[in-house]
């Protein structure tokens, strides 16, 4: 086993460097990831479902609730479904019910949106955007730069051990460019989790100025990687970054990356 990296020395890797954490599906061991994100003084936002067809659990309301003081809660759906597999009636059902639903759970306004598993069309964004929300999160990876459109923000890495052909997939459906080649490069680097996430945040830094982590915090569950993340999000807030949640990019001022607009 490869021993984690204890980062928490190293000097800060760009002043300007924007960080952001987005974990999707509210299963109830996001408790567990916020308690991570606030031991490191990191941001994240969580977008969570009222019910998941697949089966998982779901935190109560209670505990999405609790939450909502230090992170930002996002919808995904009412029962965590794709929508581009729905006729566009449903489909508005599915994202105005979870809407409306979270705002009832936290008494205030849900501005930001994933789509689940990333599936998504014009009509699935226009969809979103009429429902009233303000931006509405892909599974693009391997950026440096949150983009222009606000339908179709990316990110940069899945907290995951993928293999290889799962990012050269990724890489290829999203547009190869010299960016995300030098982005892919440290994703793929022969090092543990931990090192080469940390290593593609610094990667970043100067590619951009937008590192950009999600994940499931299931997975992080079934695959027995909670002192991996724990490793990351340290080396993570060692970078001397800016700690945003999604919401807030648009209102960050003087980052090097260009942030979307209305």
């Amino acid at each position: 086993m490869h021993p984690l990296p204890n980062d928490h020395d190293r000097k800060p890797a760009h002043s300007k460097l924007l960080v952001t954490t987005s974990w999707d599906d509210g299963h109830p061991s996001d408790l567990r990831v916020a308690e991570l994100l606030d031991k490191h003084g990191l941001k994240g936002t969580f977008y969570v479902p009222r019910s998941n067809c697949e089966g998982r659990a779901v935190m109560t309301c209670a505990e999405i609730a609790s939450l909502a003081p230090r992170f930002e809660i996002g919808g995904h759906t009412q029962d965590h479904v794709s929508l581009t597999e729905l006729e566009p009636a449903t489909a508005s059902e599915q994202i105005q019910s979870n809407k409306h639903w979270l705002e009832g759970v936290l008494g205030q306004e849900v501005r930001g949106f994933a789509y689940v598993r990333g599936r998504h069309n014009r009509v699935v964004r226009d969809l979103v955007a009429k429902a009233g929300y303000d931006y509405a999160r892909t599974v693009k990876n391997l950026m440096s730069e949150p983009g222009a459109d606000r339908m179709e923000v990316p990110t940069t890495v899945q907290f995951f051990n993928h293999p290889t052909g799962a990012y050269l997939r990724n890489y290829m459906s999203g547009g190869p460019s010299v960016v995300r080649l030098a982005i892919l490069g440290t994703a793929l680097a022969p090092a543990p989790l931990a090192t080469r996430l940390t290593r593609t945040a610094e990667a970043c830094a100067s590619l951009g100025g937008y590192f950009h982590l999600w994940g499931h915090s299931w997975e992080v569950d079934e695959h027995d990687l909670w002192r991996d993340l724990d490793a990351l999000l340290g080396n993570l807030s060692a970078l001397g970054a800016v700690y945003v949640p999604n919401a807030d990019w648009r209102r960050t001022p003087n980052l090097a990356a260009p942030l979307y607009s209305n």
